[in-house]
């Protein structure tokens, strides 16, 4: 897996949030963007995924440019996502929640989705889907019933359920308690093993746990890239970011 991001710049109005962006993500790579408040981070996470098309610039998945595709086509080249606000279905359980996401990958339409319930093989995956996630216990618990930390978890079991080359993370320890951040990041952690992740995150300590390269963004445009060490070390780093 290859994502390459070559000179993208986004403006709004007169004010430009991004402005000649260059990123790479290799193959079972973590790869961190971070930066504070109106860095840009939010907006090139939706480019990334197809929610905004950036004004300036091409964006090559696994070789293929994929700037004219939305974002339909784009999770159906293997780019997944979760976002901050929970898109769940309060009333589905968790089992019926991965089932119907696995729905796309059996090519079952919505007219059919009364055979998932007896489908062997797709109650096998979700299964397998929830043990991966921390959500084996809760099988049938009802997504409306679950903690806030397990319905993110949840969202993290339906965005693996197409089996994506790519997994796109924004702010995932958003609104945690310290106790849900932990097993958050663990969760990612296992699944770093499997998947190519990109995290946009503003917690520093969440990007220094979890990402193997880490991407500065201020003001729209990326002033330092490196490792978790090269990045707590960097004054630059620390005077834009931190302030001191």
């Amino acid at each position: 897996m290859s994502l390459s991001l070559n000179n993208i710049s986004k403006s709004f109005g007169n004010i430009k949030v991004l402005n000649n962006v260059n990123i790479q993500s290799h193959s079972r790579e973590c790869l961190g963007i971070i930066g504070p408040n109106g860095a840009g981070k939010s907006t090139l996470f939706k480019v990334i995924s197809g929610n905004l098309k950036q004004d300036k610039g091409d964006i090559y998945f696994n070789s293929l440019n994929i700037n004219n595709l939305n974002i339909n086509k784009r999770a159906r080249l293997g780019i997944a996502q979760s976002f901050q606000k929970n898109s769940l279905f309060l009333e589905m359980t968790v089992k019926e929640s991965i089932m119907l996401a696995l729905s796309h990958k059996y090519k079952i339409t919505f007219k059919m989705l009364n055979s998932l319930i007896s489908n062997k093989a797709i109650n096998n995956d979700a299964m397998e889907i929830a043990k991966d996630t921390g959500l084996y216990d809760y099988f049938d618990t009802k997504s409306d019933n679950l903690s806030y930390g397990l319905q993110r978890q949840l969202e993290l079991g339906i965005a693996i359920s197409c089996s994506p080359k790519l997994l796109l993370l924004d702010e995932p320890t958003a609104g945690m308690s310290p106790a849900e951040t932990k097993d958050i990041i663990k969760l990612i952690k296992n699944l770093s093993a499997k998947y190519s992740i990109i995290i946009v995150e503003h917690d520093m300590d969440v990007i220094y746990e979890l990402a193997n390269r880490i991407y500065v963004l201020d003001r729209g445009s990326l002033i330092f890239e490196g490792d978790a060490k090269a990045v707590k070390n960097s004054e630059l780093v620390q005077n834009k970011y931190l302030g001191i």
